[in-house]
């Protein structure tokens, strides 16, 4: 028994099956149920939207033995024969094979005999933008007065390429790519009438793949089932398509954040040895910008993302390391990428690890009212008079803070925040990525200097990073270890440790959440980590197996019941 596949078995057979085209088939209907069928239609559109399958449809809709109709009965020796494309009154011509003027003159030659059976002689004509421009101009006249039981339907990707004559006497519909949302749908719907198992992430990743078409996606859907059998998961889509898995996505856009090009090449390394298609993870590396950009918009934009809370919840930490201008400056690099993988002139490797370099070495995005803002707020003669090592203005002053410039600390309550900031100027902008790289690096420079105070920060959790503020977040256990960093003396040497270790004009935002403990409380220096050996069997059957199997003591441990 021959196999059929998805895109030809679930093909659409009446308006109703047409995907996410409402606004055309509403249109054709209200023709058909008003008898104002027109004698030439353009539709248009990207492939594999449904052009060609509402055409026949049409054909149906016109010819059926109760039609005009809006709902062909598909039972009718006119129907049938339509559906298996071998009506002579519905005929389909490719314009790719049949460019000439020739071939137009002898359409003009057959429209002249009546329909066999149906209602009316239908020509559909596939990617009509191909004809030749003799072959348009031989075609006006037909299709300007056509006999009465003549109908033209013309389908392209092209519209553009189609001439302004020929679109004058057409009824044009332009049909729109499926959403991401309506695919995934409809995938979900064919792999339930297939008795497939496939998970949500996969169906989502295949209408992605897929780029709005319908087809597409169908095809897609059978080279899986082809690959993983009836039950399908995001990893085997990944494996059978060569795509980018998220994961990696999210590794290299951190790789960037914490503009770390030695791992942005690393990254790009594993990526080629994996096989995977250049422009593939391109293409998936602008999608996943454009997500961080969504966010980054504003508070309210999620909405506008159909991601689970899981998966959003890690786009928004990771769009915490970047502003709008930095993404659209990351953005234009990437698309640059695009362009010179089609021109097809330079190495695809060489193209992709430079802009990882690029990427990498890119700094943050500073806005000029805000450089102004800063000079205007240095000392009279610090922009113009004062010259640091080598004549260069000194726009950096690392001088310690004075005691006026940190408030005194709030009263006891549940949140309490102290601040101290410096004179604003001119400097590198961090993000909380490149914080978190650079931490641990901090923390020793601090520890040769100060190795109290550096035990002391230690406790604390990076909260975030904003305009180069870093606000560390200290907990219940932790208020002790807080009142010895706010010390003033303590205080300003751990902004003088942060500056210079991250060359950047720092200022530090301490705050207290009382209401709990740390939830990973840092060890101390010789410290070993407690284990919850109750909690480690129960997570490990393997172990508990074990264990079971033994009486008394297992390497000092008590057995666990």
């Amino acid at each position: 028994m021959n196999y059929t596949v998805l895109a030809r078995k679930y093909r659409p057979q009446t308006f109703d099956d047409v995907v996410a085209q409402e606004h055309v088939t509403r249109t054709l209907r209200n023709a058909l149920k008003n008898n104002r069928i027109g004698s030439g239609y353009l539709f248009c559109g990207p492939r594999g939207t449904g052009k060609t399958t509402v055409a026949r449809i049409l054909a149906k809709a016109v010819n059926c033995v109760n039609g005009p109709t809006q709902t062909p009965c598909g039972e009718c020796p006119a129907c049938k024969e339509i559906t298996a494309g071998s009506s002579l009154d519905v005929l389909e011509i490719d314009a790719a094979s049949n460019t000439g003027v020739d071939d137009v003159r002898t359409l003009r030659e057959n429209v002249r005999y009546l329909p066999t059976n149906g209602k009316k002689r239908i020509y559909i004509i596939d990617e009509v933008h191909r004809l030749s421009g003799a072959a348009f101009d031989a075609l006006l006249k037909t299709l300007e007065e056509p006999p009465p039981h003549v109908m033209f339907v013309f389908a392209t990707t092209e519209p553009t390429k189609v001439p302004e004559t020929i679109l004058s006497r057409t009824q044009r519909y332009d049909f729109r790519r499926v959403s991401v949302d309506e695919l995934t749908s409809h995938l979900r719907t064919i792999a339930q009438r297939e008795h497939l198992t496939i998970d949500d992430a996969a169906l989502h990743l295949l209408a992605r793949k897929a780029d709005g078409s319908v087809r597409d996606s169908l095809s897609l859907m059978d080279q899986i089932t082809a690959f993983a059998g009836d039950t399908i998961g995001e990893q085997d889509v990944v494996a059978a398509l060569g795509l980018v898995d998220r994961q990696f996505l999210f590794d290299f856009v951190n790789a960037v954040a914490e503009a770390d090009g030695a791992k942005a090449l690393h990254l790009t390394k594993r990526l080629f040895d994996a096989g995977v298609d250049v422009a593939d993870f391109v293409s998936e590396l602008l999608d996943h910008f454009r997500t961080l950009l969504v966010l980054s918009s504003g508070p309210e934009s999620a909405e506008l993302l159909p991601l689970g809370s899981a998966e959003l919840a890690e786009y928004q930490k990771q769009a915490q390391n970047y502003s709008v201008g930095d993404l659209l400056r990351l953005i234009k690099i990437a698309s640059e990428v695009i362009r010179d993988l089609k021109d097809g002139g330079l190495d695809e490797r060489l193209l992709l690890e430079v802009a990882s370099v690029r990427m990498a070495d890119m700094e943050s995005t500073v806005r000029l009212e805000e450089v102004l803002k800063a000079l205007s707020a240095l000392p009279i003669g610090a922009a113009s008079g004062a010259a640091g090592p080598g004549g260069v203005p000194d726009f950096f002053p690392a001088a310690p803070l004075r005691k006026d410039e940190v408030p005194a600390a709030a009263g006891p309550r549940d949140v309490t925040t102290v601040a101290a900031e410096a004179l604003a100027q001119p400097s590198r902008t961090l993000n909380l990525a490149q914080v978190h790289a650079g931490w641990e690096g901090f923390l020793t420079d601090l520890r040769h200097t100060n190795p109290m105070l550096a035990s002391q920060v230690r406790m604390a959790e990076i909260k975030s990073v904003k305009d180069n503020q870093v606000t560390l977040l200290y907990f219940a256990s932790g208020e002790t270890s807080m009142q010895l960093v706010l010390k003033v003396e303590n205080l300003n040497a751990t902004i003088r440790a942060l500056r210079e270790h991250f060359k950047a004009n720092v200022t530090l935002k301490v705050e207290i959440d009382r209401s709990k403990e740390h939830p990973n409380p840092p060890l101390a220096k010789g410290e070993q980590p407690k284990v919850d050996i109750k909690k480690l069997v129960e997570e490990s059957p393997r172990l508990k197996q074990l264990i079971d199997k033994v009486d008394g003591e297992v390497i000092g441990v008590k057995k666990v019941q």
